[in-house]
């Protein structure tokens, strides 16, 4: 629905215009003079603006510049039964959509209306675009035949037709976000942005604006507004990635968006109305987390409304060559897929993936350029580490190997870690990375004797 504001002293006017605007099913709003548009202004998010030139307290021209300095992507048109070239080029300067001059047709007013809203959705469309070139990478396709994959995809398809919040748990590496954006893909709101973050990555100040946006002024260096990411996935999908890392104050902000709908900027008093779609994603027990106070109760059960588990890798080893084929497929140099040899294959499918399908794909890439011109991939290329590691986890007695430490979870983590760290060159941006995880997060989990 167009939501626009008519601002003129003439009320027989206003009130023609408001009535069949309002048949056409626009939402309007009128005022009959500066002081009650500014009012107006402050309390409504508005598409389009009808401003009298003449008006009894401030010009139309500067109420133009009061609107555009408040809500910048309005369009707004200037209306006036006394035009002049001067008030027309400044209008226009302003950024003013057109100039009419009274008496209009109501015909002609309504056509204008409809093609200054169309400029807006561009407006809005290009900012949307520009947030996701910041944040846009390659994504894999969800791939996998097993059991469990099957199951998972009956899910996607199941829950994809409605709108309850989706709460996707896994470990790390095993495709979380390629779950949320199939849920995306196959939902009515496909046509419209499927939003990401990651909130481990950023501080809860930065993760806070990112979320909900700032009006200009509202800390030290917000220069100008900012269209915060809710905003910007109004009518789509939002996803956010380690949602058990927000911090209480974002939870509480965010639980009142899963209930209502709405948020206010910082440093605004407007509350914005968005229409979202939400699927979270962690590695974590949120039970846990709630235990020792880290996370919100009542968030918890606005998330858990429709789980989907994500199996790791370790638990799928039957979708480990079809895998195989498709990263082979994507990383393929100058179009030449390659191949990879028996051995190889059983290394990689009888391998223990801690890093799950994050790490086989990195594996691959690296196969990929250590083979240099050779078309087949041998035992050779993959990493020294896990070709050495693999006759414990290849053997037939396998099991009478294995003692208390090596099945803790911790362990086999803390070697993956320090496997990952080898085959960065002690590198952890780099092996961050590759883990998939921040280096803070890096720092806290090899310790302070690793550093």
């Amino acid at each position: 629905m167009i939501r626009i504001l008519i601002v003129d002293d003439e009320h027989q006017l206003i009130e023609a215009f408001r009535k069949k605007l309002s048949k056409e099913g626009m939402e309007v709003f009128t005022a009959l003079n500066g002081r009650a548009a500014i009012s107006i202004i402050k309390q409504e998010a508005l598409d389009i603006g009808l401003f009298d030139i003449r008006l009894p307290d401030i010009d139309g021209v500067e109420l133009l510049g009061r609107l555009k300095e408040m809500q910048p992507t309005v369009e707004v048109i200037m209306l006036t039964g006394h035009a002049s070239v001067d008030t027309a080029i400044q209008s226009m300067k302003l950024g003013a959509y057109d100039y009419l001059t009274k008496p209009c047709k109501l015909s002609e007013l309504h056509n204008v209306i409809l093609k200054a809203y169309e400029k807006k959705q561009l407006k809005e469309k290009n900012i949307v675009l520009e947030e996701h070139l910041q944040r846009i990478e390659l994504h894999d396709r969800l791939i996998g035949e097993s059991k469990k994959m099957r199951e998972v995809k009956k899910f996607i398809s199941l829950v994809s037709t409605s709108n309850v919040p989706v709460l996707v748990l896994g470990e790390t590496g095993t495709g979380k976000e390629l779950v949320a954006r199939a849920i995306h893909a196959l939902s009515t709101r496909s046509a419209n942005p499927f939003v990401a973050i990651n909130a481990s990555c950023l501080q809860e100040n930065i993760l806070e604006s990112e979320l909900f946006g700032y009006k200009k002024g509202a800390f030290t260096g917000a220069q100008t507004d900012k269209v915060g990411l809710l905003e910007i996935a109004n009518k789509g999908t939002f996803f956010v990635d380690e949602v058990g890392d927000m911090g209480p104050a974002i939870q509480a902000k965010l639980l009142r968006v899963l209930e209502g709908a709405v948020f206010r900027k910082l440093g605004d008093t407007k509350e914005i109305r968005v229409d979202v779609r939400f699927v979270f994603a962690t590695n974590k027990s949120i039970e846990e987390e709630i235990e020792t106070n880290r996370f919100r109760k009542d968030l918890f059960y606005r998330l858990n409304t429709f789980v989907i588990v994500v199996p790791p890798l370790n638990d799928r080893r039957d979708d480990i060559p079809i895998l195989v084929e498709y990263f082979m497929e994507k990383h393929a140099m100058g179009g030449k897929k390659k191949s990879i040899s028996k051995q190889a294959m059983d290394l990689l499918v009888e391998y223990n993936w801690p890093g799950n399908v994050r790490e086989l794909a990195n594996v691959l890439e690296r196969a990929v350029l250590v083979s240099v011109d050779r078309g087949e991939i041998l035992t050779d290329d993959l990493p020294h580490s896990m070709v050495h590691t693999m006759p414990v986890a290849a053997s037939k007695n396998r099991k009478q190997r294995l003692n208390q430490n090596t099945l803790r979870l911790d362990n086999i983590e803390k070697e993956h870690i320090e496997r990952v760290l080898m085959f960065a060159d002690g590198n952890k941006s780099k092996a961050a990375r590759l883990l998939g995880i921040s280096r803070k997060k890096l720092y806290q989990k090899i310790g302070n004797d690793l550093k």
